[in-house]
């Protein structure tokens, strides 16, 4: 039976998939048979621990809106530092003087992120609001009528800051409560032998009742072989160097 669960061609995938069409198509057969349903107990327990693993080890959920919440400080930080040029460069003398000093702090601090990574931006971010929010700076926006705008930065950047904690969060919660989903794997493949072991010898007592079941099984097992045998393969020839023929 072990030359038909091969281990060294299933996925993490392959495996969840396999597990799942072994325990549906054996459940039935559980309700009579103790040493089955035993069998059949390890192979789920080890199957739920894998496809829980599997999906720590899958991007957040988090990330979309962290993307999103990225482009709204973004386009905050846009409107703040446009809406200061325009004032630093007017021909009103005092409210271009008045613009001169926080426009020369947004562009030292904000004049760039778009080319930044998420930590980089918003240590800057951060950098930037400590000198805005001194008292002479911030008597600089008040009269300058911009404070509105600068309060959606702040608060945009708050509403990014609170959810990139949260994914923070489940990142540490995940490493600290996960195992290696390839090391559960191997765990797996014994459990499927064995139950198909047993079904094999239980179709060969009797195979009125276990011989549909049986080759059910070796179908399904064969398809998702075969499946992974091919990407096996896709993925040796798109790594193999090409050789070149030489003319003769």
């Amino acid at each position: 039976m072990e030359k038909l669960i091969i281990a060294s061609l299933l996925s993490v995938s392959d495996g969840v998939l396999m597990a799942d069409r072994i325990l549906e198509i054996i459940l039935p057969l559980t309700v009579n048979d103790p040493k089955l349903l035993k069998l059949y107990t390890t192979l789920l327990s080890i199957k739920k621990r894998l496809v829980k693993n599997q999906k720590n080890s899958n991007k957040s959920l988090l990330t979309g809106d962290l993307k999103f919440l990225d482009k709204r400080r973004n386009s905050a930080l846009t409107a703040v530092r446009f809406i200061l040029h325009g004032m630093s460069v007017s021909l009103i003398e005092d409210i271009s003087r008045k613009a001169a000093k926080p426009y020369a702090i947004i562009t030292k601090y904000g004049g760039k992120v778009y080319r930044m990574g998420y930590k980089e931006e918003t240590a800057n971010l951060i950098s930037l609001f400590s000198e805005f929010d001194l008292p002479v700076n911030n008597t600089l926006l008040n009269d300058l009528g911009i404070l509105p705008f600068y309060e959606s930065l702040k608060n945009a950047h708050a509403a990014f800051d609170t959810v990139s904690k949260q994914k923070s969060d489940q990142k540490t919660d995940q490493i600290s409560d996960s195992e290696a989903a390839t090391s559960i794997l191997t765990e797996l493949t014994p459990a499927m032998i064995n139950v198909m072991a047993m079904i094999e010898l239980n179709n060969q007592l009797e195979p009125e009742t276990y011989g549909e079941i049986y080759n059910q099984l070796v179908t399904y097992i064969n398809e998702i072989n075969a499946a992974a045998r091919a990407r096996k393969t896709r993925k040796q020839n798109s790594t193999e160097p090409e050789v070149k023929m030489e003319n003769s």
